[in-house]
């Protein structure tokens, strides 16, 4: 029986090698793009990182009603925050 790691998990432990900035490139690809159910996984997996770095991710992550909601949106990072780019 194989013993594989859920993908959000391994992209987390790969994504700690990644840059800052890198990451926020990454985000921004994702979001652009059109990829299959797996995309959430993937940029979950991304913002949860830049989370762990101490990233303020306020601007584009909000809570209602018991229900946290992430805008899919291009950002930069000012500040040590993430900003969305209109």
């Amino acid at each position: 029986m194989s013993h594989t790691k859920p993908l959000q998990q391994h992209l987390v432990e790969q994504f700690h090698h990644y840059s800052t900035h890198e990451l926020v490139l990454l985000n921004n690809d994702i979001v652009q793009s059109n990829w299959g159910r797996n995309k959430s996984a993937f940029r979950s997996a991304l913002l949860s990182t830049l989370a762990k770095r101490g990233i303020d991710l306020s601007a584009i992550i909000s809570k209602e009603d018991g229900i946290t909601l992430i805008q899919k949106v291009v950002v930069k990072l000012e500040a040590n925050k993430l900003i969305p780019v209109c």
